[in-house]
């Protein structure tokens, strides 16, 4: 089986904890058509069990949505990296809830993707020329942010 990782969501004083499928097509773990989530560690590694997975704890993923929608609204602290890692795990999560596997979250916003993905490490490991982030990039950024945390809280 493929390698399963735990990636948490804090935000409203809770964590909501996702399994994450590393493998040729990076996916959010699902069972009957809902993504596999849990309130708590051990609720996870229960939830994945019942999948007849099990968890990688080594690779677990933490993600404060509420925080960074802060640092993007104000523009001060942003990190691109944290920024591209929670927009594309709720691609991720979206296709599952929306049972659409090749659609992208916020698809009409890729430029503003884009511009932050151009700051990443990653793009300039791979030689990627680094693009200014606007005001208009951060504003975007915090809608899907936002959009993203409430798709969570609505599972």
């Amino acid at each position: 089986m493929a390698d399963i990782y735990p990636v948490g969501i804090a935000a409203h004083g809770r964590i909501v904890w996702f399994a994450w499928v590393s493998d040729d097509y990076d996916h959010v773990l699902s069972k009957k058509g809902s993504p596999v989530s849990a309130g708590s560690k051990e609720g996870l590694d229960h939830e994945v069990a019942a999948c007849d997975g099990a968890l990688d704890w080594e690779g677990e993923s933490l993600l404060d949505v509420e925080s960074l929608i802060s640092s993007v609204d104000s523009g001060v602290g942003v990190s691109p990296d944290a920024v591209i890692d929670a927009w594309n795990f709720m691609t991720d999560l979206f296709r599952v809830v929306a049972k659409s596997p090749r659609k992208i979250f916020h698809a009409d916003m890729m430029d503003t993707y884009d511009a932050f993905f151009s700051q990443c490490d990653i793009a300039r490991t791979v030689g990627l020329a680094s693009v200014s982030i606007s005001r208009r990039d951060l504003d975007r950024a915090k809608i899907v942010l936002q959009n993203g945390l409430q798709m969570v809280l609505s599972i």
